[in-house]
């Protein structure tokens, strides 16, 4: 029986690309229109490995299976960490032969790294908490969740309370979350059916001081992380819009930064210690660097070997990017050491890659030069506002990681 079961299993991996699906002449046509672009786009993103990616998804989403292998081959033979395995637009390629191949390049290429170590165990599996955050003061950790709209309060052991209840003042899926060390305050990001918005809770008594949104009605918008600078402006990413906002401390007004910064799938984002320059993560480039005072900006440039795509958390620290990469990269933490001048990417350290307890890594937060992150959100396991059906839930798991000099 094993035997025979072995034989099915090694047939099954030696199966041959399928025969590529037919388009009409009008799809054919918005088709190579697209193709067209990301090749355009591979003459000038700053990160050109997910534009590379995106080629070997647009062939494979219209059913080009050869095409979609090629381009899916030219990615990976790039070799800086993307990984195709998890992502379902390829789930029809996964008993293809060739793809296989790729798979045990990817894995070969990215072999686990283990520095961190348990810190905590919170015992809510529900939580599915996309961000962790660090009031230093009163030294407590905040968490936000996706699935129960609420803010935890947790002790550097891991004994939690609500601070923020589920729905109190409006609050939905809560997504990015900082501190103002200033007054001891922090910012919650938060997006339901018919806005996004953000919210300024008081601790430790979690009240609501102000609400800052914009509709969603008729209109693209997802608040996603923030970044606070020591003066108390805080600047939000939109994903949809593809742009930031921020909340000045004088003004304590919701604003579009700038119009003309455009950054696609706009997520992680951090602030330079002097206040001087953003980091916007997003797509085609990867991080964009903003000059705060100018509204200049332009891709970060970094070495030929990194691969910035997915990147959801992101903090300055001592000269450096610290990084949670995930989507189509292998789930990684990384250390970008940035230039003198805090315009480039010199170099870079894989900190912490294919730990067995990651499922779904998110964002983290800083503690007296202590990385801490949530190794297991699960977020992904919602979908259209329900749990996905047979998720396995577990408690969250919170990761500790020291860095070295």
């Amino acid at each position: 029986m094993r035997y025979a079961a072995l034989l099915i299993v090694a047939s099954a991996l030696h199966a041959q690309i399928p025969p590529s699906e037919k388009l009409s002449e009008s799809d054919a046509k918005l088709v190579q229109a697209e193709i067209d672009r990301l090749n355009g786009l591979l003459a000038t993103a700053g990160d050109k490995c997910t534009v590379q990616y995106a080629l070997a998804r647009t062939w494979e989403s219209i059913g080009q299976h050869r095409q979609a292998v090629d381009a899916l081959r030219d990615a990976v033979d790039l070799n800086v960490g993307l990984d195709p395995s998890r992502d379902d637009v390829f789930a029809g390629l996964r008993n293809i032969k060739e793809f296989g191949l790729l798979m045990r390049s990817v894995r070969d290429g990215t072999p686990p790294v283990s520095t961190s170590k348990p810190a905590f165990t919170i015992g809510d599996a529900q939580l599915l908490p996309e961000s962790i955050a660090w009031e230093p003061h009163r030294r407590r950790f905040f968490l936000g969740s996706i699935w129960e709209h609420k803010v935890l309060e947790c002790t550097v052991t891991g004994d939690c309370h609500d601070l923020v209840k589920n729905g109190q003042d409006g609050l939905y899926e809560v997504l990015g979350i900082k501190a103002d060390t200033r007054d001891r305050t922090i910012w919650v990001a938060s997006n339901s059916v018919g806005e996004a918005g953000v919210f300024h809770f008081d601790t430790p008594q979690g009240t609501l001081i102000q609400k800052f949104t914009v509709s969603r009605t008729g209109e693209r918008h997802y608040f996603n992380d923030m970044a606070i600078s020591s003066k108390g402006d805080v600047f939000v990413t939109d994903t949809q819009a593809g742009t930031v906002y921020r909340i000045s401390a004088d003004k304590r007004r919701l604003e579009v930064f700038d119009p003309d910064l455009k950054v696609r799938a706009a997520n992680g984002i951090a602030i330079s210690d002097d206040d001087k320059t953003l980091y916007v993560a997003g797509f085609p480039d990867g991080i964009r660097v903003v000059d705060i005072a100018s509204k200049a900006s332009r891709a970060i440039g970094h070495p030929a070997d990194l691969c910035l795509g997915n990147i959801d958390g992101l903090l300055y620290y001592q000269g450096s990017l610290v990084a949670i990469q995930n989507g189509v990269m292998t789930p990684r933490v990384v250390r970008y050491r940035l230039t003198t001048d805090r315009q480039n990417i010199a170099s870079f350290e894989v900190l912490e890659r294919r730990n067995p307890a990651f499922d779904g890594i998110t964002t983290g937060t800083i503690v007296d030069d202590v990385f801490y992150y949530m190794a297991n959100p699960q977020t992904d396991k919602v979908a259209s506002g329900r749990i996905k059906p047979n998720a396995q839930l577990n408690p969250v798991q919170v990761l500790q990681l020291k860095f070295q000099p």
